[in-house]
């Protein structure tokens, strides 16, 4: 019995050999950021869930969502871009059944704007408050994305245009030939953000609006991405998993490792709610890239510590003369939701969280809330004066 158990192992480890090695470990990468090279950084926060008890305390206060993440500010602007999930549309009077109300003020009625009950709509101010409070891009491919039907992805994708947010993950409903994905140009590096999910809540996608993780198609535009020569790196943000499971299953693994070999340089993943650990895999062409199955909630309002904490993951970039863009390290800050309001955690903050966060994502990567963001993400420093956080 106890060889039956060794070989059992054995063939698990082959299978998915990441599982006893880096995952959930301090992650180190080979790549420096050395003199006359372009140096980005990237934070990625996990699924923004504005459920009833804060949309209403939003409603009654400032009507201004960024009250709930006010203190994270200061962490986005440590970056130089910064992604994020929005979990469901931002559309302009739809409800549920996507009938259309019109502007029916700042509300919360449970009917166009809800938090509760598996269906979500937020008013589309929600996209000005994340661009103000230092959000560059959002993926909007999740199971809640047609929650108010094609036409709220519609309403949300003419609301993000407005408020100068770049999305990626779904298309307008009369462009059935655009991308999914975003190529945008950060400190230099040419990055193509993609965003995918596995599930849509059994909401027909009809009018092919939503990019699936599970379809072949997702592969395919991260290959053709990462083979044009004005693309330094593609980073996937993916939504999957099983909700409230803190290891990854064998889906997210593979796909996880398919996406990568495919050529991206990073896949982000949130859905189940909680922390899923992060990894790095050596693709089968020797480069060096980096996962994080779920970075949990970064906002809800669900209960106990691990729905309540998660993190601003960092990423660091660098990129010289015509080569692809290679990751130099990655590091963290905790956050927590206390009361109404998402709080960082310092390295001698809420011991609860701080061992949540360890356990998926190690001790060495955490960030103050005051330390150098380009020290932690670099073994050699650039010329001076190429970090340039930005300015809100």
């Amino acid at each position: 019995m106890k060889n039956f158990f060794k070989t059992s192992l054995a063939l698990l480890l082959g299978m998915f050999p990441s599982w006893g090695l880096a995952l959930g470990d301090d992650l180190k990468f080979s790549a420096a950021c050395g003199p006359s090279q372009h140096f980005a950084s990237i934070s990625f926060v996990g699924d923004i869930l504005i459920h009833k008890m804060l949309y209403v305390n939003v409603t009654q206060e400032s009507q201004d969502f960024s009250q709930i993440w006010r203190a994270i500010n200061p962490l986005f602007s440590k970056a130089h871009f910064s992604v994020a999930n929005l979990e469901g549309p931002a559309a302009l009077g739809i409800d549920s059944q996507g009938r259309d109300w019109g502007d029916v003020g700042f509300i919360y009625d449970d009917r166009v704007y809800s938090g509760t009950n598996f269906s979500f709509n937020y008013h589309p101010r929600i996209l000005t408050d994340l661009k103000k409070s230092g959000i560059d891009l959002l993926t909007l491919a999740n199971n809640h994305i047609l929650d108010r039907t094609s036409l709220g992805i519609d309403r949300t994708l003419t609301a993000a245009q407005s408020a100068g947010m770049n999305v990626v993950g779904v298309r307008h409903s009369q462009d059935r030939n655009a991308s999914f994905a975003r190529i945008v140009t950060v400190q230099g590096i040419s990055i193509a953000f993609v965003g995918c999910t596995e599930s849509t809540n059994g909401r027909p996608d009809r009018k092919d609006q939503v990019l699936n993780c599970n379809q072949a198609q997702t592969e395919n535009v991260i290959k053709e991405l990462s083979n044009r020569s004005d693309v330094d790196a593609v980073i996937i943000y993916t939504h999957w998993g099983d909700e409230y499971k803190q290891s990854p299953n064998s889906r997210q693994i593979a796909n996880a490792r398919k996406f990568l070999d495919a050529g991206a340089v990073a896949v982000i993943g949130s859905h189940p709610h909680v922390l899923q650990p992060w990894d790095k895999y050596v693709t089968k062409d020797g480069r060096e890239t980096f996962i994080v199955y779920s970075l949990g909630n970064f906002v809800a309002a669900q209960k106990d510590v691990e729905r309540k904490a998660s993190a601003v993951i960092y990423l660091g970039l660098a990129k010289k003369d015509q080569s692809k863009a290679s990751i130099t390290g990655v590091a963290y800050t905790p956050t927590v939701r206390s009361g109404y309001k998402i709080l960082p955690v310092n390295s001698n903050g809420d011991r609860s969280v701080l061992n949540y966060l360890q356990k998926h994502f190690g001790k060495t990567g955490i960030l103050n809330v005051d330390e150098s963001l380009p020290l932690k993400l670099c073994r050699k420093l650039p010329e001076q004066g190429s970090f340039g956080y930005k300015s809100r």
